[in-house]
């Protein structure tokens, strides 16, 4: 059945390169990640896949990570607070602020910073499962040649997409936007600047108060997760409330509705990708 991940129920990790130093200090949690011997913090409470992991960064202010580093496998970041300045391999930064993405290529080096008044909260999703120990770290001073560069896409460049079924009737009224678009059985579309990937799928959809996103019964798995507002649910138990920064997994083919009761906007950030059915 679907199931929820608390956050309160996720313990935070340290295990970064430097990351209990002062100047880059930062902790993760994870709400999907790879099987043993694979990047995933919290492995007794955190959604095993074999196709995607995704989890958060608090990176207080003041601080950065280590150096550059790369990775096996696209890593995609979506900034929910805060200021984040990205180094790539062009050694050009590049600035990006609440809901904008960070698109980072596989074997891309980059780092990070806090270059704003308030701590970054960032979520970042990857397109496969990584190894443990797989991501390599270089110095500051590294020379890189042929490497590729992050794809920067700003949230205000995106066009609110009304489609949905019941998308634009009163009780179901919600609009969503796509930062990635591709998977084939996502109802993500690719519209506009939307990154493609054929792998994954990433958005956010918006309910305002008295308004409800529909059960769908989707062919790839799916994590929503609530980054504005709280969200009732029911998955077979009785209503639920889900709060900041919950999660709720779905496995292929698995339904259940959300629904705004509370005063502020529903904000659910969505990720898809293939699945096993249960």
């Amino acid at each position: 059945m679907p199931r929820i991940i608390r956050f309160q129920d996720l313990e935070p990790t340290w295990t970064t390169k430097q990351a209990k130093e002062a100047g880059f200090l930062r902790w993760l949690v994870t709400w999907v990640g790879g099987p043993e011997g694979h990047i995933n913090t919290n492995p007794s409470v955190a959604v095993e896949s074999k196709n995607c992991a995704m989890g958060m960064m608090y990176l207080p202010r003041g601080q950065r990570q280590a150096g550059k580093h790369t990775h096996g496998i696209t890593e995609i970041y979506i900034i929910l607070q805060g200021e984040l300045e990205g180094f790539d391999a062009s050694g050009h930064p590049h600035r990006a602020g609440p809901l904008d993405c960070a698109y980072i290529p596989v074997g891309c080096p980059h780092g990070v910073r806090n270059c704003g008044t308030e701590d970054v909260i960032l979520l970042w999703v990857h397109d496969g499962v990584e190894r443990n120990g797989t991501a390599v770290y270089y110095p500051d001073d590294h020379v890189f040649t042929d490497a590729p560069t992050i794809e920067l896409l700003q949230f205000a460049d995106l066009e609110p997409d009304w489609s949905a079924p019941g998308a634009r009737e009163a009780g179901t009224m919600r609009w969503s936007a796509n930062w990635v678009a591709g998977l084939e059985g996502s109802p993500a579309r690719k519209v506009g600047g939307t990154i493609a990937n054929t792998k994954i799928a990433i958005g956010m959809t918006v309910l305002e108060p008295g308004h409800t996103q529909p059960a769908l019964a989707l062919p790839v798995a799916r994590l929503y997760l609530v980054v504005g507002g709280q969200a009732i649910t029911d998955i077979g138990a009785g209503n639920v409330t889900l709060t900041h920064l919950d999660g709720l997994h779905l496995a292929p083919g698995e339904v259940a509705a959300l629904r705004n009761n509370g005063p502020d906007a529903l904000r659910i950030f969505w990720i898809d990708a293939p699945g096993s059915r249960p």
